[in-house]
């Protein structure tokens, strides 16, 4: 733009020498120095705003931009929306939205074309392909810094090989039946620490990035582990296995308690039989004798008596129907 503002005010000047040259030379009509004079205005008027847009930029929405003057890369970002810059620079507008990168065995699913799955070794030496997505976002006010030491394809150079490099370096401390099933949920979060160390050692390297972040890793998503059928199946076995002995232990435990807390409620029978067994004797039971006879007396039903043999013995009270 600032290129056809220059050209359209070198062809106004030009243009307006010549009118004013036209109206000096007799051979020519004044018609033709008024055109020229017309066409010298319009192409100012193009130059203005050719210059007033070279002055003017729009960063959209989730970007920054960056400002370069002959070369040179101005420290300050500039943030979303209309912006007023100098009209020679040319700015370079960068995401900083979060971007995801996804390597996987799938052709149609990475970036990169045809098998982009990460071969890592595990710790007990199984060879495992992983598919995997990073999601990351580039920090807005260190936008200058990343562009000048390392350039808009930072994809590239930084996250590709630190995610590969760092993935690699978390398998190696899991074992497959870990990273397939035990400790699935902690691998993507070592996969996290170790691909933040990574891209900060990477970028610590430049003496402009001390202080500076970079790059923000969002989340590291472990997509897919795949593994031999034989290897597989045999983690799944294992796996019902232990799940199987954990059941025989809950019901061995469960039966433990019923077990315990009959023994606690037969001790508990005992000592209340103990108990009642030494309170009752023979007073006690000829007093309550006493006092369900003199009950019975009390009572307009007609009754036999028959007194209980022996010195102590109790009288037994019948009832009779009158009507028999």
């Amino acid at each position: 733009m600032i290129v056809l503002a220059f050209l359209a005010l070198f062809l106004a000047v030009a243009l307006r020498w010549f009118a004013f040259a036209a109206r000096k030379d007799p051979r020519l009509q004044g018609v033709a120095a008024h055109a020229l004079g017309l066409a010298s205005s319009m192409l100012l008027a193009v130059a203005l705003v050719a210059l007033v847009s070279a002055a003017v930029v729009v960063i959209p929405a989730g970007h920054v931009g960056v400002q370069v003057l002959f070369g040179r890369v101005q420290p300050t970002a500039l943030t979303e929306g209309i912006q007023l810059i100098n009209p020679l620079v040319d700015v370079v507008k960068m995401s900083v939205r979060t971007e995801t990168y996804t390597m996987s065995a799938t052709g149609a699913e990475g970036a990169v074309q045809g098998d982009d799955s990460i071969q890592a070794l595990s710790a007990d030496g199984l060879l495992m392909p992983l598919d995997i997505t990073i999601a990351y976002r580039l920090v807005g006010g260190d936008a200058p810094l990343v562009y000048r030491n390392i350039g808009a394809d930072y994809v590239d150079k930084i996250i590709r090989p630190a995610s590969r490099t760092a993935v690699r370096e978390a398998i190696a401390g899991f074992t497959a039946q870990e990273a397939y099933s035990t400790k699935r949920e902690a691998l993507p979060q070592m996969m996290h620490d170790l691909l933040t160390a990574r891209m900060g050692a990477l970028l610590k390297q430049r003496e402009d990035f001390k202080g500076a972040t970079g790059f923000i890793v969002d989340q590291v998503m472990l997509r897919k582990i795949q593994l031999p059928d034989k290897v597989k199946n045999a983690i799944e076995a294992k796996l019902e296995a232990a799940q199987q002995s954990e059941q025989m232990q809950f019901v061995l435990e469960k039966e433990r308690q019923e077990a315990e807390r009959k023994r606690i409620e037969a001790k508990g029978v005992s000592d209340f039989q103990t108990i009642v067994s030494q309170s009752i004797n023979a007073n006690l039971l000829q007093w309550k004798g006493i006092e369900a006879t003199e009950t019975l007396a009390k009572s307009q039903n007609a009754k036999v008596v028959v007194i209980g043999a022996g010195r102590n013995g109790l009288p037994v009270i019948l009832n009779m129907d009158k009507e028999k």
